[in-house]
């Protein structure tokens, strides 16, 4: 899951084609920028993993994409693949002359694979590991213990333990005979490229497939305690579900708590983040500090909600907004991270023109649109999560 701070870098010549029926191509949102004579397409499928499979979405990018990255460097492109919370997500870049040819590309990740046992081999290997790595580090474990608090029905993009052993033998066309259907594809492209061009170029998609899978038992996450990672310092997580929030709101709540918490903690590191998708927000705040100092640290995370409403400001909230608005267009200053922040918008099911919508509603976030974020919030149910600093015990 990415941490989803929402990011957004819009201009007027974004424009959305929608598909006039599914069989005809997918939703396709264009971001024009002639002076670059290159396109970064990104496809995306609103997919949730078959029950009892996690992981299933991942595994297929595993296995399309060493084949799609070698179909790309044959005109100079280049390929990414993602699993976020509410998507499949490939992205392909290269030169705009060559649309037709990366709209190719994309398209073969919509089959079903043909991998022999060596690639299926490796495939798996890498979902374990990635498994592995999101509990390797304080950091990344208290992230997902928090998601996994707030969002309890999300299961981890690379799956589970459990899940792993029934993906080594179910038939790949009934994993993705559950997945895939072309009206849940949708295409953001950026670049020298115009609307028609694009939806011309990826207008014909494969049909849904019919294999299906049998009735299998719904998976759950494992639990988290049994497998807490060594840190030199104390960690502390503190997440809470804000399912009614208004988003631009939420994220200015979100830097106005985290630059009150850094002043409050100088000699600790903070975020505090504004996670967003199509189930819904979340606040969540990621501190870690010196032993010595763990207990103020809670102390100053449990309150930073309240102590933020009660200290609000018109200046404060204009220079926060301005602050959302500056890292949103510093982040999307490439195609591909154009591409895919116009991309995460669309893929919550908020239409092809929601990323233009946040970044203007930042303009016309107040001090009572904040404070009603922030005690909506604190109306909800806290997570919690602490990893204690390792006791070096000297020789």
């Amino acid at each position: 899951m990415l941490n989803l701070l929402l990011l957004a870098a819009l201009a007027a010549d974004t424009t959305s084609h929608p598909a006039a029926a599914p069989q005809e191509g997918p939703a396709v949102t264009v971001h024009r920028q002639p002076a670059l004579p290159l396109v970064a397409l990104r496809l995306s499928l609103l997919a949730d993993d078959p029950r009892g499979f996690a992981g299933a979405g991942h595994l297929m990018q595993h296995l399309h994409l060493p084949n799609m990255e070698e179909q790309a460097a044959r005109v100079g492109g280049r390929v990414q693949a993602s699993r976020t919370s509410d998507a499949l997500v490939y992205t392909v870049t290269g030169p705009a002359s060559e649309l037709g040819y990366l709209a190719g590309v994309l398209r073969s990740a919509l089959g079903v694979p043909r991998p022999a046992q060596a690639q299926m081999l490796v495939a798996l290997n890498a979902l374990s590991e990635e498994r592995a790595a999101e509990r390797e580090t304080a950091a990344s474990y208290v992230r997902a213990a928090l998601r996994q608090g707030i969002f309890p029905q999300e299961l981890p993009a690379a799956g589970t333990p459990a899940s792993a052993a029934r993906l080594e033998s179910a038939p790949l066309d009934a994993l993705w005979g559950e997945m895939y259907s072309p009206e849940r594809v949708s295409v953001v492209a950026v670049g020298n490229v115009d609307a028609r061009e694009v939806a011309r170029a990826l207008r014909s998609l494969p049909a849904a497939g019919e294999a299906r899978l049998p009735e299998t038992p719904a998976d759950t996450a494992p639990a988290l305690a049994a497998d807490t990672p060594q840190a030199s310092r104390a960690w502390i997580g503190w997440g809470v579900a804000a399912p009614e929030a208004d988003a631009a709101a939420l994220s200015v709540a979100a830097r106005l708590v985290r630059s009150r918490l850094r002043r409050a903690m100088p000699n600790s590191t903070v975020e505090v983040e504004h996670w967003w998708t199509h189930r819904g927000h979340a606040l969540a705040i990621v501190a870690a500090t010196t032993g010595a100092r763990a207990a103020a640290a809670r102390r100053s995370v449990a309150g930073a909600l309240a102590g933020t409403a009660t200290a609000l400001d018109d200046a404060a909230v204009r220079d926060a907004a301005a602050g959302v608005r500056r890292d949103l267009l510093f982040y999307s200053r490439t195609p591909e991270r154009m591409a895919e922040v116009l991309g995460a918008f669309a893929d919550r099911g908020d239409g092809g023109d929601a990323a233009q919508r946040f970044f203007a509603a930042l303009d016309a976030v107040t001090v009572d649109s904040v404070r009603a974020a922030l005690e909506g919030a604190r109306g909800g149910t806290p997570v919690t999560v602490s990893v204690a600093p390792q006791r070096l015990v000297p020789n």
